[in-house]
């Protein structure tokens, strides 16, 4: 099946002119345009030659492809039409591309242009190629529609190449920093290896005020400290408090207390039957403290895969710059002594409160693929 030719289209609120200017000069164009890192013209020998070009394009540090251009010609139409047919390849074998044909077109309108571009590529290594070039193929596209947009970006803002994709790659590599960081405090510490303290952390929240229903006749206890599940409890001095929440039909008005002998603390063990006993809800929650830090894992893993989302990130950051204070004061209030540890959760949360301040400032109105049309409309 012959792939389709990559097409991008974009308006531009500037002169035809200086649109021009920025497209076909090469230190201009090697500027905006993601796919080149350095262009060169060949000077010509006559005006009637082709003007011939080299470029470079970084791929990483070590790797760069080298490839060659020329333009095939340039016209104008009445109507102010202007095109630029283009013919270019490259003799590397690091490249899936071999030699391909493109051109640009510059359509005026009353607000400035339409530029647009279509271009079609030969791959090498046959089967292979084609089908690496399932992958490339859709890259080349994305970088094609970015590229546009940021010289839409730069001819109507005056924001220079530079910034934006300055910007922009900040704003992924912090997004993906973000989405390493869920996803391997979600997986790891809660559900593969369910850290003891984190379950600890749980416990601790859940034995803030809990508390057991006794019976039909409304009894409560309230228990300020937990250490074992609610069917058997042991308490300290003065841990028990036992009253009646109502009169009809119920035992008389109790006081339990703990006394002191020969210096050491007696302990009193409440046994709770099924028949006199039912822990409410917040003591199952307590019993299932480690379902819960898995629910919580799940949870933070799936808000670390929002991270890889295209769309979103300046409202992730903002999400955290909210949530990251209120973990960090949850936790303490949890164990007050992890903020003594090192590498503890308040230099943590405030490290990535401060990153989450930074995205959400530099991603404000990033150049983005999203705004150029992708498709050629069908004409009859």
């Amino acid at each position: 099946m012959k792939k389709k030719p990559i097409y991008v289209e974009v308006d531009i609120f500037a002169p035809i002119e200086e649109a021009w200017t920025y497209t076909q000069n090469p230190k201009l164009h090697e500027q905006w345009d993601l796919r080149f890192t350095s262009i060169t013209y060949i000077e010509k020998k006559s005006v009637e030659e082709l003007q011939r070009f080299t470029y470079e394009t970084k791929v990483m540090p070590g790797v760069v492809v080298r490839g060659w251009g020329e333009s095939k010609g340039e016209h104008q139409k009445k109507d102010g039409t202007k095109t630029s047919s283009l013919h270019f390849g490259t003799p590397q074998k690091i490249s899936p591309i071999a030699e391909g044909r493109g051109y640009w077109q510059y359509l005026p309108h009353d607000r400035g242009l339409t530029f647009l571009t279509q271009y079609d590529y030969d791959v090498r290594y046959g089967k292979l190629g084609k089908l690496l070039d399932a992958m490339f193929r859709p890259m080349m596209g994305w970088a094609t529609a970015l590229s546009f947009d940021v010289l839409k970006r730069w001819l109507e803002k005056g924001e220079s190449p530079a910034s934006q994709y300055r910007r922009f790659f900040l704003t992924i590599f912090i997004s993906i920093l973000f989405c390493i960081v869920w996803v391997y405090h979600g997986l790891v510490p809660k559900i593969i290896v369910q850290h003891p303290i984190e379950v600890v952390l749980v416990e601790n929240i859940l034995e803030k005020d809990l508390q057991f229903e006794l019976g039909p006749s409304g009894y409560r206890v309230e228990l300020s400290r937990v250490g074992l599940g609610p069917s058997e409890t042991e308490l300290g001095p003065s841990e028990i408090n036992s009253e009646p929440s109502g009169t009809e039909g119920g035992p008389s008005e109790f006081r339990s207390r703990s006394s002191e002998t020969e210096g050491e603390s007696s302990k009193i063990k409440l046994n709770l039957s099924k028949t006199m006993a039912k822990p409410n809800e917040d003591a199952l929650s307590w019993n299932n403290a480690n379902q819960i830090v898995i629910w919580i894992g799940i949870a933070e893993i799936l808000f670390g895969l929002c991270w890889l989302l295209p769309r979103g990130k300046r409202l992730l950051f903002g999400a955290q710059i909210i949530v990251f204070p209120f973990l960090t004061i949850g936790a303490l209030l949890a164990d007050i002594t992890i903020a003594t540890a090192p590498f503890n959760p308040v230099t943590f949360n405030l490290a990535l409160w401060v990153l989450s301040i930074i995205g959400f400032i530099i991603s404000k109105d990033m150049p983005s693929a999203r705004r150029c049309i992708r498709k050629r409309e069908e004409t009859t």
